[in-house]
């Protein structure tokens, strides 16, 4: 699931990699408008894969909020990808604000009790630092604006109190700062670091393609992973 400002389009690296390998890959547009109508696109876009059974549910940022609040019968395993993973009761903004400051703040631009967007000039090096100019700049422009109502709504249910999970904690992010990914990563049963910037689905896309294949194939994971 994408995380804030983005589309699924952002995924689309990640899951032509993964269908490349015979992996069946749903992507769900989010921006629905609260974190509620999120999930719920969110877990109709699951109903594709589980037919089959429990699938590998994957967020990005505020994606990780997301995924959290899915059913834990329709999944097999969570993967928090730079990503929020709250409690009951949490917010992803209300976790935000509890961490040290990074670039995001100054890069909105708008009300944010309402709706945001991120800066054109500043937003290819606040998500993807680690990419070349001409793919910083197409990533980019595929930002979106983002009502920022969702951010506010606390989390219902965490599927990863029933299920088990991967947290990969990217060192390099300017987005959400590594320590607090940190404190998420304590509550996974496996993490990973992974020396990334905040869109590891890009700059990272061979590792999360992997990481995700040997999930959905029942591959163990290690710490070299």
């Amino acid at each position: 699931m994408h995380g804030a400002w983005h589309t699924g389009r952002a995924w689309d690296g990640v899951a032509a990699g993964l269908r490349a390998r015979g992996v069946a890959v749903a992507v769900a547009e989010l921006h629905r408008g609260s974190l509620a109508a999120d999930t719920a696109a969110a877990e109709t876009a699951l109903d594709q894969l589980t037919e089959a059974g429990p699938a590998i549910v994957c967020g990005h940022s505020y994606g990780g909020a997301v995924i959290t609040g899915l059913p834990p019968h329709k999944i097999d395993h969570l993967v928090y990808l730079a990503a929020m993973m709250p409690d009951r009761g949490e917010t992803a903004l209300g976790l935000l604000a509890s961490a040290p400051a990074t670039d995001l703040g100054t890069s909105m631009i708008g009300d944010p009790a309402g709706t945001t967007t991120i800066d054109p000039e500043a937003a290819g090096g606040l998500f993807h630092a680690q990419l070349g100019e001409e793919e910083r700049a197409r990533h980019a422009a595929e930002l979106v604006p983002q009502l920022m109502a969702p951010g506010r709504q606390p989390t219902t249910g965490a599927a990863w109190h029933h299920r088990p999970s991967t947290y990969v904690l990217c060192t390099e992010d300017r987005v959400m700062h590594p320590d607090l990914q940190g404190r998420f990563a304590t509550r996974a049963t496996h993490a990973l670091t992974w020396r990334s910037d905040h869109g590891a689905f890009a700059s990272h896309e061979k590792e999360t393609v992997g990481l995700l294949h040997r999930l959905a194939t029942g591959s163990r994971l290690t710490p070299a992973d």
